[in-house]
């Protein structure tokens, strides 16, 4: 277990759990984790959501370290609700946490949204966010007594057996239908983009963590989904053994939450060996001069036969010695098309084109002869015929005359473009009563802008739910297009521009109306102030696609019973909306939910247009 407290924890109950994570010793002994001390507040009284984020090679998780204070007994922890706690299993008074509240579960819910908006916009793909409770007081029990309350949230008790089953409760909810194992890079980039401060982890800490080494981010929508078609193929396709091939770390895909540890350390650790070695023995050949130097042309390798893995990747391998001489050799290994694990060995590697040369055998480079070592008779290749000689359709150099003939051709096709352009021109500006009667079909300057990016009819997938995207607007102005004192306040400041959309999902069969509202402002704090502004009850907000008349097939009148969600990052707001389609419908926290996801829905830039 990896903690790190860059920023020393500041409350009694952060100190207590870092000192017991610290007490577990480094590497996999206990458990193959990282828990970095990065808090996240909410509101304008900056209240405490969560205070850590846990990364396992499965996936990540919140943190709330929860302090209970004046209260002991058995805790009494429920999905919905207030918990208690009394001096038995069944319900007392209710639990009165640090910082006020009685339950942390919507706070938790919230910073896991907040998190994955951070790690998306940061291009990292975080995939199920799993939550975990740590109760830390004078506490003698908890019901339920293994901590999970289902949907990814986890409570443990401040001691060894309850957090370790904690974490690998969250690891097994984070790690369903995963299908890459988070590995260094990943867990570095995505560190930076939740704001680590101060010095974060290496890569030989990581390693000894259980994340697999790769030295490129492998959590990107684009490289997750062949991940993702290779896994339901049946896994990783196995690599051959070439003689000193390295370790090949497999793919996992996880149908369901698999029974044992997702991490070989022994594998993962050989990986970064058979780096170091490969590092060392190089550096040893080039200072005692026995690697031959390159030739100045080298002669173009020939491109591999195609594999039954998707690429390859050129692995240099140790040098031979024979009779005194040293010689080079390679092999061919598979290596993850996405620069996977094996973009640590990969080289640069040559596309030949249609029209280059053809291949030709590489010719092994004489060694140089040292003294008084016996040299290996070199066998050379038999000589080659010069190939034919290559037809010229025409001469190299072109005459005078035809010189002259060409530039007369260029300077009357300019003239005809010059003249066609003139006419163009006379046609459609000199036609005064005809172009007046006709009627204009340019926009007005108060048109609404076109949207510059997904457009209606496009599927996005999301945490597992399909959302269809069926309207979208941009407007260059939040004027009139909000109420309540969130409309004041762009009378005060307006907006840099505004996209709004609405999408379509459906949860256990029951339709849901999303509705996405981004608005760009012109600075952090501008952006700040509105959305502590419109988490307000009764501040009013900004105006969603329903509430303007903008409708489809299907979709409700308004926004009746709605869900809300909103996160900031730098200069852009995104607020989020939900509700059912139906009237009538039950289920808060399934439109709770909903909302939260939607604020990963791609949206149009507001200032795009």
């Amino acid at each position: 277990m990896l903690p790190l407290t860059p920023v020393p924890p500041q409350t009694a109950g952060e100190r207590a759990l870092f000192a017991e994570l610290a007490r577990w010793d480094r590497g996999g002994a206990v458990r193959g984790a990282v828990v970095a001390s990065i808090p996240v507040v909410d509101g304008p009284m900056e209240r405490r959501i969560s205070d850590a984020v846990l990364f396992v090679p499965e996936g990540l998780a919140v943190v709330r370290v929860v302090e209970v204070v004046r209260q002991s007994g058995v805790v009494t922890a429920t999905p919905e609700g207030s918990w208690t706690i009394g001096p038995g299993a069944r319900p007392g008074e209710v639990l009165q946490l640090s910082g006020g509240g009685s339950t942390p579960l919507d706070g938790l819910m919230r910073a896991g949204m907040d998190a994955a908006v951070r790690l998306r916009r940061a291009g990292l793909e975080p995939g199920r966010i799993a939550r975990l409770t740590v109760l830390v007081g004078d506490l003698t029990g908890l019901v339920p007594a293994d901590g999970d309350l289902g949907e990814g949230d986890q409570v443990a008790l401040l001691e060894s057996r309850s957090l370790l089953l904690g974490i690998s409760r969250a690891a097994r909810y984070a790690g369903v239908d995963n299908p890459r194992l988070w590995t260094t890079a990943d867990v570095r980039a995505a560190l930076t983009a939740l704001g680590l401060e101060g010095r974060g982890p290496s890569v030989e800490e990581l390693n000894g963590e259980g994340f697999p080494y790769s030295p490129y981010v492998l959590r990107k929508r684009e490289l997750l989904a062949p991940a993702a078609m290779a896994a339901s193929a049946g896994g990783a396709v196995p690599a051959p053994a070439p003689a000193p091939a390295p370790v090949a770390i497999p793919v996992h895909r996880f149908a369901s939450a698999p029974a044992g540890p997702l991490v070989d350390p022994v594998a993962a650790a050989a990986v970064a060996a058979a780096a170091i070695r490969a590092d060392e023995e190089a550096a040893a050949r080039a200072a005692a001069g026995l690697v031959a130097p390159a030739p100045a042309a080298p002669a173009p390798v020939p491109a591999p036969a195609p594999p039954a893995h998707p690429a390859t990747a050129r692995f240099a391998a140790p040098a031979e010695q024979s009779g005194g001489g040293v010689r080079a050799s390679a092999v061919e290994a598979p290596v993850d098309e996405t620069g996977g694990l094996g973009g640590l060995f990969g080289g640069a590697h040559t596309d030949a084109g249609p029209d280059a040369p053809a291949p030709v055998p590489a010719v092994a480079q004489p060694v140089p002869a040292h003294p008084g070592v016996a040299q290996p008779a070199v066998a050379h290749p038999a000589p080659v015929p010069p190939p034919p000689p290559i037809p010229l359709v025409g001469p190299r150099r072109r005459s005078p005359e035809a010189r002259r003939r060409l530039v007369l051709l260029a300077v009357a096709a300019l003239a005809l473009v010059v003249v066609a352009v003139v006419a163009v021109a006379s046609l459609t500006g000199g036609g005064g009563g005809a172009s007046a009667a006709a009627p204009s079909s340019a926009p007005t300057s108060s048109a609404a802008p076109e949207p510059v990016g997904p457009q209606p009819g496009e599927r996005t997938v999301l945490d597992g739910r399909a959302f269809t995207l069926e309207q979208v607007q941009v407007d260059d102005t939040c004027v009139g297009n909000s109420y309540g004192a969130v409309a004041d306040f762009f009378e005060r400041t307006d907006c840099a521009g505004l996209a709004r959309a609405l999408w379509s999902t459906d949860v256990d069969g029951r339709a849901v109306v999303v509705a996405v509202s981004s608005v760009a402002m012109g600075d952090s704090a501008g952006a700040r102030d509105l959305r502590d502004l419109a988490d307000r009850n009764g501040s009013g907000n900004v105006s969603d696609l329903l509430r303007e008349g903008l409708s489809y097939p299907g979709a409700p009148e308004g926004l009746s019973g709605a869900e809300y969600a909103s996160a900031a990052e730098g200069p852009l707001v995104t607020i989020v909306e939900t509700s059912w389609v139906a009237p009538g419908e039950a289920g808060t926290a399934d439109l709770d939910l909903v909302a939260g996801t939607g604020l990963g829905l791609p949206m149009p830039d507001p200032v795009a247009g």
